[in-house]
């Protein structure tokens, strides 16, 4: 075609089109095209052989070619695949030498990159406005220039509030987090990036937490944006911060001083303070299966008082549903839910309550212990805001009900035994505290029952049969007391009974420090009593105990008597029933508080003269009846007191070792009693033997051996003219630890006698068990021994058995010829008493010997002429 122009032909405009930047596109009349320069053929990505001929709107359909100059966006499809966003002009050019007649010039521009960053832009702009954090947009002034949709909703203020204003107009907030605030402007002016908290004020005034992130604009990642512009991304963290600060109040509760009731009703405001439309309470199960409201905030208290006691189970609302079921209740409509009775539901109608969500609270251990109620003024469900608070207070009733029940199980650890259940020592003495301040005090009488020998029993048999035996003590004690006496165990053998008189203050018979013989009559009735139940055997392992009681009475009180002194007079009283062998009663005297006060006094006054030496040993002889010779001496201990005069050792001795002075009292004896055999021996007087008693505290020192053996190192004295007495009961009640001291002091050389031998538990089988060389008889024998066939029997049996072993036999007490010839024709080889000499000064045992040696004629010791005690006058 002749008018066609040649894309080969050169021409000055055709270079002119193909040297432009932009792609240009010459159209003719019909719309075909008729030149492309080779920028709009790269656009394209069509060759220039693919050109001539094509109509314009195969290239761009759809395109408006009307020649007005305008620019407009249009989207390419590239030859290639794939779209290309073109700005398009279309003008028309009247005269050009490449184009016969009118032609249109389109020209095109490449700006995808252009539409593809405002299209971005937009998606950007589109997150912003629906996300649900706020953002703000702060000029290089730190003036506010944009906000989203989810600002005003956070803070209330709509974007013409806060257009152009400073940004402390939003985060002023108390005075208090100034500090805060202060702290985000300086990081804000230092333009650097940051995140924190601010408790802020919204336009309705509430106070609300914001987690904010600031974020500077640097000026190559403005785009849009002017350099030094800050983004401010902040969220709402007021639910979690109630949520933060009602775990914080209610564990400052639990670890403060309020009552338990006062935690469940801290829980319940704070639920509905965060939670303004529900009504909350918290109910627990009592142990036997009832409910009691221990929380509620806005829930009337007729409706507290109504639930209290009610029966729990699946038809006692949602909550007995709940707490019976273990799993959540929901109810959306009270009046349609069968598990709602008419009664319940007439509970709650007056509150216009209407829905109800019961959550189970849960133990560590798993088990139900109550629920907690979230109540509606609509039928509805609860939100997820509801469940949030719900799972967070859960937790905390769960902790709280089980730091009561340890608080509850710690007070009856406190004030409650736990063999016998029964109140102990402490809760009496609360009890009589509270007792003490009323009228009726002076009518109240205390019995202390003891069980007689129970740290025996409970040695020999263990604790296990021990605290059967308590138990069964209780309930004997139990079936005896009247409904208004109250029994308690204030020790572990010991219980106190607190009874009445039965009469009113003022009355004449009314006791009195124990003088009103009504009181004392009725309290001598129960004590017998209370000594029969007693005293039958208790069945152990099949094998029959007997556990007899000591009982001490203490009748009323006087004016000025305190708890602790009453306590003091009961106890004086049962210990006097014990020093009286213990199966009887003692009734409290002021004799009784005489004597403690001196016992007191006395062993002080005990300490104070073994310090300063005023304690000394005296000796008895034990001489042979048959030949009249010296067997030995017995060291006895005297105390004379420059006040008191001389104080029998029968009063001192149990002094020392309630006071502690045992230990001391027997090492000084020993010593004392060591140092003066050597001198006697120095003196070439002829003492064979001494004997120093020894209490069973000694024996229970392991290190009583390596004692004895230091002293006679010591006083150089041979060990075999030292004997160690030890009662018959100390060997029986701590036999082990008793045996092994004795069979070490044995391995020593020195001898071991068993005094008092009779009167404990062994018998005559016995003897043969035990590390001894000498037996003496107790004197409570020779009172029975002309009297009693039975006493010669046992005395006959003691002497015989005692040749046997080889052990030396002592005769305590001989105090009349009577006495010697029967204990002579048993042919008991030693025998001590007043016959033959009372105790003597150390001092006076060297003359002593030497008159009886010159009255009785008794040789030497290895002299074999020697005369019968019973044939001299």
């Amino acid at each position: 075609m002749s008018d066609t122009p040649s894309f080969d032909r050169p021409s000055p405009a055709v270079s002119v089109l193909h040297a432009m930047a932009g792609g240009v596109i010459v159209v003719d009349a019909a719309g075909t095209i008729v030149f492309v320069n080779d920028t709009a053929a790269r656009l394209a990505g069509w060759g220039p052989k693919d050109w001539p001929d094509r109509a314009i709107q195969s290239l761009l359909p759809g395109v408006d070619m009307t020649p007005d100059g305008r620019a407009r966006e249009v989207r390419l499809a590239r030859r290639s695949g794939g779209d290309l966003w073109l700005e398009l002009i279309v003008t028309q050019v009247a005269d050009m030498d490449m184009v016969m007649g009118a032609a249109l010039v389109v020209t095109l521009r490449d700006m995808t990159g252009d539409v593809r960053g405002r299209e971005r832009t937009r998606r950007l702009a589109n997150i912003v406005r629906r996300t649900d954090r706020g953002v703000m947009i702060l000029d290089g002034m730190d003036r506010i220039t944009y906000v989203n949709p989810a600002f005003t909703r956070i803070l209330g203020y709509d974007r013409h509030e806060v257009a152009n204003r400073d940004i402390s107009m939003i985060l002023s907030g108390r005075e208090v987090d100034m500090a805060a605030l202060h702290e985000f402007r300086d990081n804000l002016r230092g333009r650097r990036g940051f995140d924190c908290d601010l408790h802020a004020v919204s336009r309705s005034g509430k106070e609300i937490w914001l987690c904010t992130s600031v974020t500077p604009v640097s000026e190559d990642e403005a785009g849009d944006m002017g350099a030094g512009e800050t983004i401010v991304i902040m969220s709402d963290e007021t639910p979690a911060m109630e949520l933060r600060t009602l775990r914080h109040d209610v564990m400052a509760a639990l670890t403060g001083a309020l009552e338990f009731t006062d935690v469940m009703e801290l829980i319940c405001q704070r639920i509905e303070a965060i939670a303004p439309d529900v009504a909350a309470s918290i109910i627990l199960a009592h142990d036997d299966g009832t409910a009691w409201m221990a929380g509620r905030a806005s829930l009337p208290k007729a409706m507290a008082d109504a639930v209290d006691g009610l029966p729990l189970g699946p038809m006692t609302g949602s909550c007995g549903a709940t707490i019976h079921s273990g799993l959540e209740i929901l109810t959306t409509d009270i009046d349609a839910d069968p598990r709602w009775t008419p009664a319940l539901r007439a509970l709650v109608r007056p509150s216009g309550l209407m829905a109800c969500w019961a959550v189970p609270i849960r133990l560590r251990d798993g088990t139900v212990a109550g629920s907690l109620e979230l109540y509606f003024r609509a039928k509805r469900e609860p939100a997820l805001w509801h469940r949030r608070v719900v799972d967070a207070c859960l937790q905390l009733c769960s902790l709280a009900v089980e730091q009561e029940r340890a608080r509850v199980r710690i007070a009856q650890l406190a004030h409650y035994d736990a063999v016998t259940g029964l109140p102990n020592r402490v809760w009496l003495r609360e009890h009589l505290q509270t007792r003490a301040v009323r009228p009726g005090w002076c009518g109240l009488t205390l019995m202390s029952v003891d069980i007689d020998r129970f740290r025996t029993i409970g040695d020999a048999l263990g604790q296990a049969a021990a605290d059967e035996i308590v138990i069964g003590m209780a309930q004997r004690l139990k079936s005896v007391l009247g409904p208004g006496d109250l029994l308690t165990r204030a020790g572990q053998d010991e219980f106190i009974i607190v009874t009445g008189c039965g009469l009113t203050p003022g009355n004449r018979d009314c006791c009195i420090e124990g003088e009103g013989y009504l009181a004392v009559d009725r309290a001598s009735v129960l004590a017998g009593a209370l000594l029969r139940v007693t005293s039958t055997p208790f069945v152990i392992r099949d094998m029959p105990i007997t556990s007899t009681a000591s009982i001490g009475i203490c009748a009323g009180r006087d004016k000025g008597h305190t708890v602790d002194l009453v306590l003091r007079h009961v106890q004086l009283a049962v210990s006097q029933a014990r020093d009286a062998g213990g199966n009887c009663y003692r009734f409290f005297s002021a004799e009784m508080n005489r004597q403690a006060q001196d016992r007191v006094i006395l062993s002080s006054a005990l300490g104070d003269a073994l310090a300063a030496g005023r304690l000394t040993l005296a000796y008895q002889p034990q001489v042979e009846p048959r030949t009249g010779r010296l067997h030995g001496v017995e060291a006895l201990a005297r105390w004379h007191d420059p006040v008191r005069g001389d104080i029998s050792p029968a009063r001192f001795i149990p002094l020392a070792e309630e006071s502690g002075l045992i230990d001391t009292l027997g090492e000084w004896a020993l010593r004392t009693a060591c140092h003066q055999m050597a001198a006697w021996m120095d003196a070439g007087v002829d003492i064979p033997t001494v004997s120093v008693n020894l209490s069973a505290q000694h024996f229970r020192d392991p290190g009583l051996p390596d004692v004895i053996a230091g002293i006679l190192a010591e006083s150089v004295v041979p060990a075999h003219r030292l004997t160690v007495e030890i009662t018959e009961s100390m060997m029986i009640e701590d036999q082990e630890r008793t045996m092994a001291a004795a069979r070490a002091i044995r391995a020593l050389g020195v001898g071991l006698s068993m005094d008092d031998f009779g009167t404990g538990f062994s018998n005559l089988a016995n003897l043969a068990s035990l590390p001894l060389s000498e037996v003496k008889i107790d004197r409570s024998f020779l009172i029975g021994l002309k009297r009693t066939g039975d006493v010669h029997s046992v005395l006959a049996a003691v002497v015989r058995i005692g040749r046997s072993l080889g052990l030396t036999v002592v005769a305590e007490g001989v105090e009349t010829k009577r006495q010697l010839e029967l204990l002579d024709d048993l042919d008991c080889p030693v025998v001590q008493g007043f016959l033959m000499s009372r105790p003597l000064p150390a001092e006076l045992v060297s003359s002593w010997l030497q008159d009886w040696q010159q009255s009785h004629r008794a040789p030497a010791v290895n002299d074999s002429s020697a005369v019968p005690l019973r044939a001299m006058p």
